[in-house]
């Protein structure tokens, strides 16, 4: 018997020492693991999305309910506070029932092997697998506290349903906290552990059931709840239901960006180490902006007629009301376009079942407006019955045309489908998903954060971002980068350029405005305001190609986006909404270079900050400074009625004594807090403090009496500056706008370089999809005209390349521009007819202006009266 037992150690002790180096050491069990997704949020921090394949939510051991804790305790490991990792009574039970049974009906395994188990090995059901898992149980009850062990057993366990721990379980179960979890509650998420799908309470509620109430049992037996606790708790109805995570903003496009970003930073660790990524995205901004892209792209294409049913079924092969629900299910809601099957059809109305198993009926009103569509410039006649565009069979897209006003009244329709629960809803509209796609962008121009983006109609749809993606023509959204570069060359807004005709030496191509128009002499805010193509085509060839493309690089543009030839004039290059927003945005601030950017900060599952964009997003706080002092604003919650968070001194001429740092004192206002110890790099100048102050006020004329005058007629705001942009055979629709505080991009067109249609110009798919946002989120916004510097501040120039200074620029090599020599072949020359000062607008030009000195000469301009209309604008 002796050496039977000295062999059975010399066994074990043998084991011991082959499997003890494997497994993990005294500190690498106090790291275990526990996997957290990623999750994305707002600058408001309301969640916009959450990325990894476990769902999981640690919590500390002091916010665990204590009555919960027991209910693990009570059926996973009753004697847990007594034994050292593995219980005697629990082994010597468990092979009792072996032998006396012949199979393995009871477990032995405490809640220390279980952590064991599933922080380091498999489930492989072998020997040395157990053994292993003995050995570590036991090192880590010499290791760790109970109260540890307990913590990390609760955050780790498996519960079903991608659930890793009890407050994921909590959420996923029953959209509930920890704290707010009832006793039976508490004993239904305890009773998962064992076998989360077969104990499941949604798939299979009556095993559920039986295993919560023997829990609740346990917990009497063992005096963690009274008798009546229990027969309370008994009675409980099962409530247990999936509850996905609660996304509170809508910005699918953001949370792409931002997951792609923080894959690239963080590799495999992105979706389990718990990041929280805070955006720039204001949410509020962004239902705006979900909105007006939305009903912009609606709008347009109801205007060329309706493509016909998605899809089409043959109603006698399916024998039930589950059989046409199972169907319909395949058809995904896109934006807020319910999937429909139209059951019945008739001259009067059609009878549309929808997923929630109601019936709604469309009339004559519901599908006016869906004449076929034939092409982009045709569509059939309007329909006079309803069963002219609708057939049993087809599946539709149906919405309620006025959400706040459904009139329910129910009724039952009897058929070969069975009997089905009916809703009629007044309003309900006829619609179709929209093919063409579009793109917002709001940004703030002081720092280049996005504050709202939408990249398409749905992103679920098409994952396409057309907002960082989409590579378009801007056509004559463009021409402020031409226009600026000519004022930076000795032009002012009260130039005169013959808008006429031109002829291109060797060359076919003969440009023309939209219509084939021409006015003559024309001032350069007033072809500007009216997007005259020929005017454009001249300033550039004044002011030279290679000259106009190395500037459009300070605004962000890359040379290779840009032809080098005259078509340039007219937008022929390549650029994307984020794109033009960061350009358009040195027009609003100043005259200085920002950086799009759209995350703030990261954290990890600790709270601690690893990275924090404010150190390193360039800032505008005015010139000849290098570091800004952070800003924010006093009261978070009212994003949208404060300014920037990082606008720059009101006084901008006002120079702070110290180059290096801007006096904090000096930049803020009565809106914003400066944060202490923080700074930022400061932005650089691009464009001088005149050329920017004149380039802005001619496009305010364009907001005001030009291609756009429907902004300033809607808003009834005199902030606002823009430019709107139509390619060739209306491809692409662009509108460009701003004022002191926001910068905002829309865009529109097919993704297959379709054409919009006839007529189908800025000002009537891109201006109004801009007002609509636009009106919203400037509505608390006060007014706060453009600021004119009284000193001229210039831009700073690389002597040696003619590029602008940068850091690696010598102080000794940097000029101001003006000092620039201009060359001989780049000279301005004269128009074949020019003309005195044609004043646009009374706020056109800039009122000191004077000629430049290489001003070609005047002659009087005909007298003509003043066009109030809107040119578009064409390529070709």
């Amino acid at each position: 018997m002796l050496s039977l037992s000295t062999v059975a150690l010399a066994i074990l002790a043998g084991l011991y020492f082959i499997y003890s180096p494997q497994l993990p050491n005294s500190e690498e069990l106090r790291k275990i693991d526990i996997q957290v997704p990623l999750r994305i949020y707002s600058r408001d921090e309301r969640l916009i999305a959450e990325y990894g394949e476990k769902r999981s939510r640690p919590v500390n051991f002091n916010e665990i309910p204590e009555r919960l804790r027991q209910a693990f305790i009570a059926i996973e490991d009753a004697r847990y506070y007594e034994h050292q990792g593995i219980d005697p009574k629990g082994v010597a039970r468990a092979l009792y029932n072996v032998v006396a049974t012949g199979h393995k009906s009871q477990g032995a395994s405490t809640i220390t092997m279980q952590l064991a188990r599933n922080a380091f090995l498999d489930n492989d059901k072998t020997f040395a697998r157990k053994f292993k898992e003995t050995l570590l149980a036991i090192r880590l009850e010499q290791t760790l506290t109970k109260e540890e062990i307990l913590e990390l057993y609760l955050n780790k366990i498996f519960l079903g349903n991608r659930s890793y721990g009890i407050a994921a379980a909590a959420e996923t179960y029953y959209g509930k906290t920890l704290k707010d979890l009832s006793l039976a509650e508490m004993a239904m998420i305890a009773g998962l552990p064992k076998a989360p799908s077969r104990y499941n309470p949604i798939v299979n509620e009556p095993r559920a059931m039986i295993r919560r109430n023997y829990i609740l049992q346990r917990m009497a037996e063992q005096g963690f709840i009274t008798p009546d606790e229990f027969k309370l708790a008994i009675k409980e109805p099962n409530t247990a239901s999936v509850h996905k995570t609660d996304i509170e903003t809508y910005a699918p496009y953001l949370a792409e960006m931002v997951r792609a970003a923080i894959v690239e930073k963080y590799q495999d660790k992105a979706y389990t180490q718990g990041y929280d990524v805070y955006t720039t995205l204001d949410s509020q901004a962004q239902l705006y902006a979900t909105d007006a892209l939305r009903k912009t792209l609606e709008d347009y294409d109801r205007r060329h007629g309706y493509r016909g049913a998605e899809d089409h079924i043959n109603l006698e092969d399916y024998t039930s009301q589950d059989e046409l629900l199972d169907k319909l299910s395949s058809y995904q809601a896109v934006g807020d376009l319910q999937a429909g099957l139209v059951l019945n059809s008739s001259k009067n109305s059609a009878s549309v079942l929808l997923m929630d198993e109601n019936i709604i009926t469309l009339q004559i009103d519901a599908v006016k407006w869906a004449s076929k569509f034939i092409s982009a410039n045709r569509r059939g006649s309007s329909p006079r019955r309803v069963s002219d565009v609708l057939l049993a069979g087809d599946i539709i897209r149906v919405r309620p045309q006025n959400k706040s006003n459904l009139k329910l009244e129910s009724k039952e329709i009897t058929d070969n489908h069975s009997s089905i629960s009916t809703t009629n809803r007044v309003n309900w509209q006829l619609t179709q998903i929209p093919t063409v796609g579009g793109a917002l962008v709001l940004m703030d121009p002081h720092n280049g954060a996005i504050r709202a983006v939408m990249g398409g109609y749905d992103f679920y749809h098409s994952k396409f971002n057309r907002a960082t993606q989409a590579m378009r023509q801007p056509g004559s959204s463009f021409k402020p980068i031409i226009y600026s570069a000519a004022l930076s060359r000795g032009f002012a807004p009260t130039s005169v350029v013959n808008d006429a005709p031109i002829s291109i030496p060797g060359s076919n191509w003969q440009p023309k405005n939209f219509g084939g128009s021409y006015i003559g002499p024309t001032t350069l805010s007033e072809a500007l305001a009216k997007s005259r193509n020929l005017v454009s085509i001249r300033l550039l060839r004044d002011t030279g190609i290679p000259y106009t493309i190395n500037y459009a690089t300070r605004f962000g543009f890359p040379q290779k986006d840009l032809p080098p030839n005259l078509t340039l004039a007219l937008g022929t290059g390549l650029t994307t909404p984020v794109q033009m927003a960061t350009a358009y945005s040195a027009f609003a601030n100043g005259g200085f270079k920002i950086d799009a950017h759209f995350i703030n900060r990261i954290q990890d599952s600790n709270g601690q900050v690893l990275f924090d964009a404010t150190n390193e997003t360039r800032q505008v706080c005015g010139d000849d400074i290098k570091l800004c002092p952070i800003r924010k604003p006093k009261k978070e919650a009212e994003i949208l009625t404060q300014n920037t968070d990082a606008t720059g001194d009101k006084d901008k001429n006002t120079q702070p004594e110290n180059k290096e740092t801007s006096d904090a004192s000096s930049t803020a206002s009565e809106e914003f807090e400066t944060e202490p110890g923080k700074i930022a790099p400061a932005a650089t100048r691009i464009i001088d403090s005149r050329t920017q102050y004149q380039i802005v006020t001619m496009m305010q004329g364009v907001t005001q009496f030009g291609t756009a005058a429907a902004v300033s007629k809607t808003l009834r705001r005199s902030d606002i500056a823009g430019k709107t942009g139509t390619t060739s055979d209306e491809r692409d629709s662009w509108f460009c706008g701003f004022n002191p505080i926001y910068v905002a991009v829309a865009w529109a067109g097919f993704d297959d370089m379709a054409e919009l249609g006839e007529g189908e110009t800025s000002g009537k798919v891109a201006v109004p999809m801009w007002i609509s946002f636009m009106q919203k989120v400037l509505k608390t916004v006060p007014e706060k005209k453009f600021e004119k510097l009284d000193k001229l501040q210039l831009v700073k120039i690389d002597a040696k390349t003619g590029l602008l200074a940068d850091d690696t620029t010598m102080d000794i090599d940097i000029i101001d521009e003006a000092l620039v020599s201009q060359p001989a072949d780049e000279v301005p020359q004269s128009d074949q007819a020019q003309t005195e000062k044609f004043e646009f607008t009374s706020t056109a030009t800039e009122p000191d202006a004077q000629p430049a000195a290489r001003q070609p000469a005047a002659r009087p301009a005909p007298a003509r009266k003043r066009e109030v209309v809107e040119i578009p604008e064409q390529i070709f």
